[in-house]
């Protein structure tokens, strides 16, 4: 797909759709700009940063997806009975999702907010926040009030899963590999994770 480079203030007014509550993102953007920053598929398209020739020509440090608005997110919720809490509804609304470094945060991919939703794979999409209630076996016990965000993978077999609570608070699940803690965290917010887990 082709991509669109930006130049220095198309990024910054990019970025400056991001809340401060996503400041640790901005920071990382920025700190990789010098070497390229692009927009995938045209004007609305993910932004890209930094790229990664020694994994594949489509690989990124950095993918942003474009935030959602509030009604393609609740016809989301509806037709999967997926009820996400006030504070993912503000995240996706400004984010829908990503890759940052090692984390896959996950997200709404627009085709499956569709009704009927379909699996769209000839486009870059956030992984399924919904699936999440799948997934979520694999990590350690949480809350059955809590949301699978996120997951980075650790060493050659372990990874993490990041929940989110109701009030907007992060923890950490390892998913029993001895490469992959059995708990990190927790962080108060969004921008404390993400500081400390982008790091």
């Amino acid at each position: 797909m082709e991509k669109v480079p930006l130049a220095p203030e198309q990024i910054e007014a990019r970025l400056a759709l991001l809340p401060p509550s996503l400041r640790p993102i901005k920071d990382a953007v920025l700190a990789l700009a010098s070497s390229g920053v692009w927009v995938e598929g045209g004007n609305g398209g993910p932004l890209l940063a930094g790229p990664r020739p020694d994994i594949g020509s489509q690989a990124y440090d950095i993918v942003l997806f474009e935030p959602l608005p509030v009604e393609t997110l609740a016809t989301y919720e509806k037709l999967y009975d997926f009820r996400l809490s006030d504070p993912l509804v503000e995240l996706l609304r400004h984010l829908n999702g990503g890759v940052l470094f090692e984390i896959n945060l996950y997200g709404v991919p627009p085709t499956m907010a569709a009704n009927p939703p379909l699996l769209d794979r000839s486009r870059r999409a956030p992984l399924d926040i919904a699936s999440g209630r799948y997934w979520r076996a694999r990590y350690g016990s949480s809350d059955l009030t809590d949301t699978l965000i996120a997951s980075r993978n650790v060493g050659d077999s372990g990874q993490v899963g990041y929940f989110m609570d109701p009030g907007g608070g992060i923890a950490g699940r390892g998913n029993g590999s001895p490469d992959a803690p059995a708990e990190c965290g927790p962080w108060t917010n969004l921008t404390e994770w993400l500081a400390a887990e982008m790091a």
